[in-house]
């Protein structure tokens, strides 16, 4: 195992193709820029990690970091969140249909992630009946691209009531920014 510290290349290096990569924070709180800038670095310098999936709950960014590192053809080949407006290279990448972009409201992104923490399938909410959310309108699906691998949301009847089904994703990296963490993985 790894000791007590690493730098953000050694962290980076960790982080194979293909994987889901979590993140946190709000606009720019709480991003952990100086791995973020890491990631990007590698990718561009060295051509890995490559074709990750982005799942985040809130807008981090602010047009030149945090999820805007992840603004790179090759490097993020979908991203699963709340909103990406701030994060232009992550715009484009969508617009142009080169990578999977899949909405959800904020709110559900936050008690989705409390419910994979929990080892839950996923989180049952009406929050997105009927609007561009619900899998029979668009499915929160931004692109031609996202039509094409699916939605991650389905209509439940539950009681006689409608719910949406929003699916967990599986994470397999959470890059958190703490100022202290002790051997218990605990983050302040």
């Amino acid at each position: 195992m790894y000791g007590k510290r690493m730098s953000a290349q050694s962290a980076v290096e960790l982080i194979k193709d293909g994987v889901t990569v979590a993140v946190v924070g709000f606009t720019m709180m709480g991003a952990s820029e100086t791995v973020l800038k890491e990631l990007e670095r590698s990718f561009l310098e060295e051509g890995k990690p490559r074709n990750l999936t982005l799942f985040h709950c809130a807008g981090q960014s602010d047009r030149i970091g945090g999820l805007h590192h992840f603004g790179h053809k090759g490097l993020t080949r979908k991203v699963v969140g709340a909103h990406w407006g701030l994060a232009p290279g992550l715009s484009n990448l969508i617009h142009s249909n080169e990578i999977e972009a899949h909405c959800i409201p904020q709110g559900q992104a936050v008690h989705l992630a409390r419910a994979m923490a929990a080892g839950k399938p996923g989180n049952l909410s009406k929050v997105g009946l009927g609007t561009f959310i619900d899998p029979r309108v668009e499915g929160g699906l931004m692109n031609q691209r996202s039509k094409e691998s699916g939605c991650g949301i389905e209509v439940m009847e539950i009681g006689g009531e409608e719910y949406l089904f929003y699916k967990a994703v599986p994470i397999h990296v959470a890059i958190i920014r703490g100022t202290t963490a002790d051997e218990f993985g605990n983050v302040t």
